[in-house]
């Protein structure tokens, strides 16, 4: 396990730790540092094929819902940390909000091409790391997806009130999805943002027939909270404070 340092073009700098997918998570977070935080909010997903006004509706319900939770409550927020999709509006709204929240990436090291870090790759499918990030776990794997356990593994160490959100997302979210409901965490699920979480919120609604077996599982956990996409921000912090307890 190693640990560095990176500062971003913005000024910005994060802890590095490049850790290998066998690694305990108490030796990482001994690794990070990271105060304990009173709760955690997981976020799975992406932003494939939204046009660009839902794009600017899940921007606007970061900055407005999910970043002032997490900014009153003392939550660290996780996600896959890259300068893409939910991540990169994640980040952009911690950015903007002018307040201390915590926001931890975990991404296969493999597939990060920024130049800062040692063996940074050149495949066209790699992502740089996103700027407003304030640490980063790179997990020696060369495939997306290969950092999953160890996401979950390292929210369940924090000891803490999880919820995770679901936006968008293909097959990995979905996996994500499927392990968080089965850890026990509440899962809210954001309609109307497509592929996975459409999925998952026409199974729990509606009642329609899963289109796989991991729909069906998380539609029938009973720890699934439906949130429409154009629902106001104010209505998602308060189900955010609801599904912690907080």
């Amino acid at each position: 396990m190693t640990k560095n340092a990176i500062t971003f073009e913005n000024g910005n700098r994060a802890v590095v730790i490049t850790a290998s997918r066998d690694a305990s998570a108490k030796a990482i977070l001994d690794a990070l540092k990271i105060a304990s935080p009173r709760a955690v909010i997981l976020l799975f997903g992406g932003a494939a094929g939204l046009e660009d006004s839902r794009k600017t509706r899940l921007a606007t319900l970061f900055a407005e819902g999910v970043t002032p939770v997490a900014a009153e409550l003392g939550a660290l927020i996780i996600d896959g940390g890259t300068q893409s999709g939910v991540m990169a509006m994640m980040g952009e709204a911690v950015a903007q909000s002018h307040t201390t929240v915590q926001l931890l990436g975990i991404a296969p090291e493999g597939k990060i091409t920024n130049p800062e870090i040692a063996g940074a790759s050149k495949i066209p499918e790699g992502a740089s790391l996103e700027p407003n990030h304030s640490h980063f776990v790179l997990v020696k794997s060369n495939d997306w997806g290969g950092e999953t356990t160890t996401m979950l593994e390292l929210a369940r160490a924090f000891k803490a009130q999880t919820v995770a959100i679901l936006v968008n997302g293909g097959a990995i979210a979905g996996d994500e999805a499927l392990q968080s409901a089965r850890n026990g965490w509440p899962l809210l699920v954001i309609e109307g943002s497509g592929r996975f979480a459409d999925e998952v919120g026409a199974a729990v609604r509606d009642g329609q027939a899963a289109k796989s077996t991991e729909v069906r599982e998380i539609a029938r956990s009973d720890r699934v909270v439906l949130f429409h996409i154009d629902d106001a921000a104010e209505k998602l912090r308060d189900e955010l404070h609801q599904m912690l307890r907080c």
